[in-house]
């Protein structure tokens, strides 16, 4: 493929994946489950517990390896070394969990199904969701589903896997049968003996790069789209109208990384993931509402019509932002 249709291959798999990652409407429903689809919500970790982290510095090595001009002495066929190391990073890429269930979240959420940190289950059948107890779920299956979804959004993101992935390719990498010649990558298929077929190599070629397009415009547009709510830092936006809880973004590094609901009794939910781990405070994932369930503390004894966290005639109390001191009010009382 030249440069130029590796572009336009990138133009069209970000313009498939724009509406999910910047929705026209993101508070069409619940704008929790938005974040959450973007930040991948499971629930507290200590640091070292996010294989996404690892994913991403295994591909990058990868890729800097195969753009390298490796030395004679220990790689006396570099090319075909290259050959290798892409077969590696093919089978990384479509093997990695976190891309699946960030698309499939943020169809979700489009499609008003709500959050789930196992966002396939509810759309199995009841003999696939006995198999998932047992093995879990293959790419293919998970694939499967993000066709379904992207068909009754409207939208053409699912069947774009089928430029990239081939599950016959895949399983030939992940059980080593398969060999290079000069022209042809062949695969045994077991024994040989039946059903043993070739690919040539140009067409290898043009999958795993499809492959590599697809998912380096996923990174990237995930990274936009956290980059575009990190504007947000320190801003409190109306969130709850009827305990009036104000949302706050909360940023690391110039990206999103997390919400914090403030209310106005003193007291917030909070979750946040960053390199050093996952805190999460007065919030739960509530599975069987597809959801995250916020705690908002203690109710009034009499409460007045501002909410029903705030006593009759006593003013509201919200916690503070991050890194800013200024008191928050809800709007119409001051600013936010």
């Amino acid at each position: 493929m030249t440069p130029e249709d590796i572009e336009a291959v990138r133009e069209r798999y970000y313009q498939a994946l724009k509406p999910l990652f910047f929705p026209e409407l993101p508070v069409k429903h619940d704008i929790i489950d938005f974040f959450a689809s973007l930040l991948r919500v499971v629930g507290m970790e200590d640091r070292g517990w996010d294989p996404l982290l690892e994913s991403r510095a295994s591909l990058e090595d990868l890729n800097s390896i195969m753009q390298m001009e490796l030395p004679p002495e220990g790689f006396p066929d570099a090319e075909m070394t290259k050959w290798r190391m892409g077969l590696l990073m093919y089978s990384h890429m479509v093997e990695m969990d976190a891309p699946y269930e960030i698309i499939t979240n943020l169809l979700r959420f489009q499609l008003g199904h709500g959050y789930s940190p196992n966002p396939y289950f509810q759309f199995m059948k009841s003999e696939e969701k006995k198999q998932f107890q047992r093995r879990g779920l293959f790419p293919v299956g998970k694939i499967k589903i993000i066709k379904n979804l992207s068909r009754e959004l409207g939208i053409e993101l699912g069947d774009l896997f089928d430029e990239f992935y081939n599950p016959q390719l895949r399983n030939a990498i992940s059980h080593s049968d398969y060999i290079f010649t000069e022209t042809e990558f062949r695969v045994r298929n077991g024994t040989g003996a039946w059903g043993a077929y070739s690919i040539p190599l140009n067409e290898l070629d043009q999958t795993i790069t499809c492959c590599k397009a697809f998912y380096s415009t996923f990174f990237g547009i995930e990274h936009a789209a956290r980059y575009s709510w990190g504007g947000w830092a320190k801003k409190c936006l109306p969130y709850d109208v009827q305990y009036k809880g104000l949302l706050e973004i909360l940023v690391e590094k110039g990206l999103m990384c997390g919400f914090r609901v403030h209310w106005p009794n003193g007291s917030d939910s909070t979750y946040r993931r960053t390199e050093d781990g996952i805190e999460m405070v007065n919030c739960m994932l509530a599975m069987k509402r597809s959801s995250i369930e916020l705690m908002v503390g203690m109710y009034a004894r009499n409460p007045g019509n501002f909410s029903p966290l705030v006593e009759d005639g006593a003013q509201p109390v919200y916690t503070k932002r991050a890194g800013d001191d200024a008191p928050l009010n809800w709007p119409g009382d001051g600013s936010v």
